[in-house]
């Protein structure tokens, strides 16, 4: 049945180009038959495939739509003139239909399509309409084609970029509906030219083009596979600037037009038209601006530790890339933390941290990095800083933390162990520093706490095995 539908489709193209070259030019009942046929044919096979299961079963929906749509138009247009009122308002229509179509294909296993496209889609359509009612009404065939034109390429512009959002590539369907979309937009720019009035001057190899449209989307359905959409949410994101442009761009040229409205030679309409796309752009500049402040605290929730409000393991990653000159690196951890919790509540071990981390930020300067890695594990960089001088803040940092503490009538006394290291021990990135700095570490908690340092890889023997050296409190 589906290879019927999709063969009639292909087979009706050249019969039409025939019948087109060899009649007068004016429509026939075959015409309109042949004309019929990929439409009703690709129209079927896309609500047969809304009847199956997600993720794209109301994008096919849709697009059943728009295709009845479109050829009900292009039909009645073999009937009468060729831009009357009804099939201009089947041709509005169907654009609407493929909007919402290209939108629901695209948002089904897309989950960072962002819902402010559908605005965007408010701003073209509205800037299209403005532009498409420029003219006199006698000229309103060649202002049909123009909106048809730039609907097209709107829609040409929101496939391909929506569609490769997060690195993937356009599928086989996405490619069909661009080449689809390519060939109307093409057949409309190419009908501009012959229009004068409403009828159609030649049909011709236009009218064919225009059915490839249809033909394409016929075989879209069955392109690629069904693909489940992921159950991960998404963190608020905008979409690229290359997609704001669409927008942006009939904004402008909304603003150009009530300009030249002031001067009395802009249609009522275009002048309504134009203002409304203008106010439709300050609602969509009001939602992306909302949508950064969004990104802008996921952002910053995603580098801060929730208990402490200090930068997390991945913010420490993105200071020590950052580096542009040497620097030490400080890896505390807690000693006797666990007895905390087991004996008087993790309530209480979380107050311990808290307090922990205030006292810690008392010793160090603004230009200095305390974060918290997870646990009772904390790490501080000190830009600038050599070997001495972090084994000196480190002491202190030491006596800072092993001061005894109250909670209510509960006095704590814990011990710390940290590790030392520098940029100079390491040449591999920011993981060999933790890594460096781990190790330091945990030679100072065999020892019962303190400090130890990574000694530098040029103060031993080439042959000798790495070994640690312990640091004692400066005088």
């Amino acid at each position: 049945m589906e290879r019927a539908l999709r063969a009639s489709a292909v087979a009706a193209l050249p019969v039409l180009g025939l019948v087109t070259t060899l009649g007068s030019g004016a429509p026939s009942p075959l015409s309109a038959v042949l004309i019929a046929i990929p439409y009703a044919a690709c129209a079927a096979l896309c609500l047969r495939r809304s009847r199956g299961g997600r993720p794209r079963r109301a994008a096919w929906a849709v697009a059943g739509l728009a295709m009845t749509t479109a050829g009900l138009g292009e039909v009645w247009a073999t009937g009468e003139p060729a831009h009357s009122p009804v099939t201009d308002i089947l041709s509005v229509l169907s654009f609407v239909l493929l909007y919402l179509f290209v939108g629901l294909l695209l948002r089904s296993d897309r989950p960072v399509f962002n819902d402010g496209i559908w605005l965007d889609g408010v701003v073209a359509g509205l800037g299209i309409a403005a532009l498409a009612s420029l003219g006199t009404p006698g000229q309103r065939g060649l202002g049909v084609h123009l909106a048809g034109l730039l609907v097209f390429l709107v829609l040409i512009l929101l496939v391909v970029i929506g569609g490769t959002l997060g690195g993937r590539r356009l599928d086989r369907t996405l490619l069909l509906v661009v080449a689809g979309f390519a060939a109307a937009g093409s057949a409309d720019g190419l009908s501009m030219p012959g229009h004068s009035g409403g009828a159609l001057a030649e049909p011709g190899f236009p009218l064919v083009l225009s059915l490839a449209l249809p033909t394409l989307l016929a075989f879209a359905p069955a392109a690629a596979p069904q693909r489940r959409r992921s159950d991960k949410r998404s963190a608020p994101s905008i979409v690229g600037w290359a997609m704001l442009s669409v927008p942006a761009f009939f904004a402008v040229s909304s603003v150009l037009l009530l300009a030249i409205g002031q001067s009395g030679r802009l249609p009522a309409w275009s002048g309504v038209l134009a203002a409304a796309c203008v106010l439709a752009a300050f609602g969509r500049a009001s939602l992306t601006f909302r949508e950064l402040r969004d990104l802008r605290d996921v952002h910053q929730q995603a580098r801060t530790d929730d208990l402490t409000g200090l930068p997390n393991r991945r913010a420490l990653y993105e200071h020590l890339d950052a580096l542009a000159g040497p620097a030490s690196l400080l890896l505390l951890d807690l000693d006797g933390f666990k007895e905390v919790n087991d004996s008087i509540g993790h309530a209480a071990g979380d107050q311990v941290l808290a307090q922990t981390a205030d006292r810690i930020k008392v010793v160090l300067t603004p230009q200095q990095v305390l974060a918290r890695l997870g646990g009772d594990e904390f790490a501080i960089l000190l830009p600038g800083a050599s070997l001495a001088e972090a084994a000196d803040l480190a002491w202190r940092i030491h006596v800072a933390v092993t001061c005894p503490s109250h909670l209510g009538e509960t006095q704590i006394r814990l011990g710390v162990s940290i590790g030392v290291t520098g940029t100079h021990l390491s040449h591999n990135g920011s993981g060999e520093l933790l890594r460096t700095a781990d190790i330091a570490m945990y030679v100072a908690k065999r020892r019962g706490g303190g400090v130890a340092a990574y000694e530098p890889p040029a103060q031993r023997p080439a042959a000798a095995p790495p070994r640690e050296i312990e640091l004692s409190p400066l005088p």
